[in-house]
């Protein structure tokens, strides 16, 4: 790993500690999924900060239809190698059991907040399916792997739009809100790619939607090595959070067949690493974005410090560190 690299990556993972988290949002699963990923790179103190907070909320936190945002595949795998409590995996099942299901197959996540009620966001790619097939694994659920693999295409095909995939679909109306948002797309590939890494039958489905939102990214980069925030969208302001996604996403084990342009990852590469503030702040990201029907509120927002661009910062850095380390060895 480089200096400059192996800074800035404990740089972002030091100041992503410094959000608390007691219980889960929308985006806070990254956070946790980065700074592990950042332990396997740097031997910081990331993982067991991690596993005192997933042990913390998994003894206090009262139980809500929040705990299904709880980072579940560190949850289950922390479990499984003794890590974390039974308890703590029994609190993912129970909140993923609780959540109603639309057309008995796609979870309303968050049920209990009104912009979230009825409707499916692309987010969710991130954290159902893996969550499903690790909770069902748990439980001994022969059927767990068939399902997840359906609830990922389910929620690929409910956001289908012309211009890629929407961030929102709402069952109360039977449609999506046709805005193909890049962050989300974000969402949905890395999701896609940690469930491919699980199954342990042929997804091709999936593996071919992988690859159709690698070249619909690639398509839209911007000279700057960002994405705006609405693929392809002239009018919207840049959303940095892209570029780590897609840099995450291109360097995943399972990406490896998938032919990404080596041009789009070099340039994304750069503007993440231009993102890193001195503090180790991930600037440029979108504040969080609500489920809209009106394309203005996607080309323009404001911008703070958060668990998603903290979360998908460290994934791009500990992805680079990890080829920047492989290459070294060959």
């Amino acid at each position: 790993m480089t200096t400059t690299m192996d800074s800035q990556l404990r740089s972002v993972a030091d100041r992503t500690l410094r959000f608390c988290f007691g219980t889960w949002y929308w985006g806070d699963a990254i956070a946790i999924d980065g700074l592990l990923e950042a332990h396997v790179c740097t031997g910081g103190p990331y993982r067991d900060e991690v596993i005192a907070c997933l042990e913390h909320w998994s003894r206090f936190s009262p139980a809500s239809f929040d705990d299904a945002l709880v980072p579940a595949r560190a949850v289950l795998a922390l479990v499984a190698e003794g890590s974390l409590p039974r308890a703590a995996a029994d609190r993912v099942v129970a909140a993923l059991d609780r959540l109603p299901l639309f057309d008995r197959l796609i979870p309303a996540l968050e049920p209990h907040r009104p912009p979230f009620r009825f409707g499916v966001c692309i987010d969710a790619l991130y954290h159902l399916p893996a969550a499903v097939l690790l909770a069902g694994r748990y439980r001994g659920d022969p059927g767990a792997e068939k399902r997840a693999v359906a609830l990922a295409s389910g929620i690929l095909e409910v956001l289908h739009c012309p211009t890629g995939w929407a961030q929102w679909y709402d069952f109360s109306v039977g449609r999506n809100n046709a805005v193909s948002w890049s962050r989300g797309l974000g969402w949905a590939l890395l999701g896609l790619l940690d469930l491919l890494d699980l199954v342990e039958s042929p997804a091709g489905n999936l593996v071919e939607a992988a690859g159709a939102i690698f070249e619909a990214l690639a398509s839209a980069q911007a000279e700057s090595g960002h994405w705006a925030a609405v693929l392809g969208d002239t009018q919207a302001a840049e959303e940095t959070s892209t570029a780590a996604f897609f840099v995450a996403g291109a360097l995943h084990p399972r990406a490896r067949a998938l032919g990404v342009n080596a041009r789009t990852l070099e340039a994304a590469t750069a503007a993440v690493l231009s993102a890193v503030t001195p503090d180790g702040t991930y600037e440029g990201v979108s504040s969080d974005v609500l489920p809209v029907w009106d394309l203005a509120s996607y080309e323009r927002f404001s911008v703070e410090p958060s668990p998603w661009g903290q979360g998908a910062a460290l994934r791009a850095l500990a992805a680079l560190a990890a080829n920047a380390n492989s290459s070294d060895d060959r």
